[in-house]
């Protein structure tokens, strides 16, 4: 081989490290950010400022026909979907709990550790918030049913585990299906890297449902919906479109 020939696989070789190089940082996604204690921060209280942005698709059911509803259930999810000017309450500005209250346009997760709190607060809808206590203490007894229940939080690994009950039955928390006030939901929130939010619900509502059941959906880069770098929440009236 001549030395013209080796110089330029040579350069050819150099060229295709450094292409290899640069694409392997590129996609090498941002870390989580999180608190000096090593939890994780689910918004941007110690991390880059932004919140979530939600666009409609984001979905997070299953199919109508997988999810284990009573047949008297069924039927009234069913007659709901059939009816154009039947609306969902929170399209009617009422506060939806659990996986309805994750909307469009989007909200923000905002951890308090002096609180020993987590509030997610929401843009759309009634421009409402959810507050997660996260001091250890169990659920009251004899809840006043709510639309957004009564949240208690605690950490497992990177994962934030939310349990919830105290719910009434004014809001359509998972589609258009029906839940009752023994509405237990437990969620899973996570968030392996800056810009990925994984969040899973699960249903138990023996008066509604034959066995519990689990719905889930991610925001990634590559998502609809997406992490919005150096955004801020903004003022959303419901009211107003109405």
């Amino acid at each position: 081989m001549t030395a013209t020939k080796t110089a330029a696989l040579a350069a050819c070789a150099a060229v295709t490290v450094a292409f290899l190089g640069l694409t392997t940082r590129a996609q090498t996604p941002e870390p989580t950010p999180r608190w000096p204690d090593g939890h994780v921060d689910l918004g941007s209280s110690v991390g880059p400022r932004g919140y979530w942005e939600v666009r409609p698709g984001l979905g997070g059911m299953p199919r109508a026909a997988d999810i284990p509803a009573q047949p008297w259930a069924r039927a009234l999810a069913q007659f709901r979907n059939s009816k154009n000017d039947l609306y969902p309450p929170l399209v009617r500005c009422k506060p939806a709990g659990g996986n309805g209250f994750f909307t469009a346009p989007g909200f923000e997760i905002v951890d308090v550790p002096p609180e020993q709190k987590v509030y997610i607060l929401d843009i759309a809808g009634p421009h409402s918030w959810r507050v997660i206590y996260m001091d250890g203490r169990p659920h009251p007894a004899n809840l006043r049913p709510t639309y957004l229940g009564h949240s208690i939080g605690k950490w497992e690994g990177d994962t934030l585990v939310v349990d919830t009950v105290g719910f009434n039955e004014k809001q359509w928390v998972v589609g258009a299906f029906p839940t009752t006030d023994q509405l237990h939901m437990v969620e899973r929130i996570s968030r392996p890297n800056l810009k990925t939010l994984s969040y899973e619900m699960t249903i138990d509502d023996p008066a509604v449902y034959t066995r519990p059941w689990t719905g889930r959906w991610t925001i990634t880069e590559t998502t609809l919906s997406k992490w919005i770098t150096g955004g801020e929440m903004f003022e959303y009236i419901c009211q107003d479109s109405r």
